[in-house]
């Protein structure tokens, strides 16, 4: 017998050691509710669970931004939608204004109030505001200009770019424009009768009379009107539905062709009465080029070449849509149109990531931008024109508030799938992270049982040397 080296209690304090070690881990497991509380319960998981809670704290702010954004985008289409009504009782005094019934002394009563709504447009698209932030006045636009009018601007756009991807970047952008051939001088127009009549049915029987002129490209209506065997007459309206010109003219004679409203009309297939519609367009190959704004820097190609015929004298290539007249030409250089890019757009942060955004513009949507700052209805003349005017305007802010509402709508969406997504994360999340109470509380009982029967059994074993006085006596 030997009293220096207890083994027995030696191997009983192990074990109990090792029992309350476990214990100790399922306290801590059923007190915080996680299998993992430090890297050591399980290294690869606890990386795993830190990069998932940090989606799933992404995606829940990524949805309270989302609403944010809803909300802005509400407060913007709500003070379009008063501009809306200003713009339709405008329209409606001017059809008034319009009627030779009133006096000069009435259509001045009616310019007062048309001059007090567009001071209330204007006042709207300043003080239009959502967290102190203007709305409406063009600082969360994205802007174009040429960059020199006089010199760049050889591909004859009417109006500059407009921007139809919010998210381009600031800088300087060209576009390049080739004909079609093999060695083109003139971009190809394209000439399709869209709706033939009166012996008209051909795209060779009607052409522009002056490529080098500026017509407008699109829809053009061709009215043949009192046929006789001698002559008729031929109105022609252009693509805005303004009348152009109008003519009386001998058919089937001796001059065939004859000029009117800028087109040439074979006035030699007419065989009767009857309306005309012609789609005038061109076709050419572009290509967007973009540069950072940088005198060091130099263009490289954004978009690939691509041949396009314009729809209403309009191409969308690159994220742009631009719009030219008639007389485009091609020389044996390309011909190109400089211009810069300001993107003052807002970036609704959409996700937990980096750049998972939604860019959206909206224009600086003041009498200027609309258009409207010159209406007089003094006239019967200026109320005639001023019809029109409006209906131009109404439609450019039919056209912002669309792009609002289709924004919402799939920020909606958005919003929908965050909460699915974050849904689904943190379950994941919790399979790998949270405690099984159930078994932490069946080991926790195991181990308890067993540190009592550890700790009996280490007093049996400290009695064991006692064996020894046995000897002595």
């Amino acid at each position: 017998m030997k009293i220096n080296n207890n083994i027995q209690a030696l191997n009983a304090y192990r074990n109990l050691n090792a029992n309350q070690f476990q214990t100790s881990k399922n306290l801590e497991k059923l007190s915080s509710g996680l299998r993992i509380n430090r890297a050591a319960d399980d290294a690869a998981g606890l990386a795993i669970s830190e990069k998932m809670r940090s989606q799933i704290r992404g995606l829940k702010q990524a949805e309270r931004n989302s609403m944010d954004g809803i909300s802005l985008m509400q407060t913007a289409e709500g003070a379009l939608q008063e501009v809306h009504a200003m713009l339709q009782r405008m329209r409606e005094l001017t059809v008034q204004g319009a009627n030779d019934t009133n006096t000069e002394y009435d259509r001045e009563q009616i310019q007062k109030e048309i001059d007090q709504l567009k001071l209330e447009i204007d006042s709207v698209s300043e003080k239009t505001e959502f967290n102190t932030r203007t709305l409406l006045n063009g600082s969360s636009a994205v802007l174009t200009t040429f960059k020199d009018a006089n010199t760049t601007n050889t591909a004859n756009l009417t109006e500059f770019p407009m921007v139809m991807n919010p998210a381009l970047k600031s800088g300087d952008y060209r576009l390049d424009i080739t004909g079609t051939g093999a060695t083109p001088t003139v971009v190809e127009e394209v000439v399709r009768i869209t709706q033939p009549a009166a012996g008209i049915g051909e795209a060779a029987d009607v052409v522009f009379d002056d490529p080098s002129e500026a017509n407008a490209l699109g829809e053009y209506t061709i009215n043949i009107r009192n046929f006789n065997d001698g002559g008729a007459s031929i109105e022609v309206i252009g693509p805005n539905g303004i009348p152009i010109d109008k003519k009386a003219v001998a058919v089937g004679g001796t001059s065939p062709k004859q000029v009117i409203g800028g087109l040439e009309i074979d006035v030699s297939k007419i065989t009767g009465a009857g309306t005309v519609k012609v789609s005038m367009e061109m076709k050419a190959e572009f290509s967007v080029f973009y540069k950072e704004d940088d005198p060091s820097a130099s263009y490289e190609k954004g978009e690939f070449d691509k041949e396009i015929t314009t729809r209403n004298g309009v191409i969308r290539h690159g994220g742009l849509e631009f719009k030219f007249d008639s007389s485009i030409k091609v020389s044996d250089a390309t011909n190109k149109t400089e211009f810069a890019l300001i993107n003052n757009a807002l970036a609704f942060q959409i996700g937990p990531n980096t750049n998972q955004n939604v860019m959206i513009d909206i224009p600086q949507l003041d009498t200027v931008r609309l258009g409207i700052e010159k209406i007089d209805v003094t006239t019967q003349v200026g109320a005639n024109e001023a019809i029109f005017t409006l209906d131009k305007a109404i439609n450019i802010l039919s056209d912002v508030r669309a792009k609002l509402g289709a924004t919402q709508n799939r920020m909606e969406h958005t919003i929908n799938n965050l909460q699915v997504t974050h849904e689904n994360l943190t379950a994941s999340e919790s399979r790998i992270r949270d405690a099984d109470m159930a078994l932490e509380m069946t080991e926790f009982t195991r181990n308890n049982i067993l540190n009592q029967s550890a700790t009996a059994m280490l007093a049996q074993a400290n009695q064991l040397p006692q064996g020894v006085l046995q000897l002595l006596q």
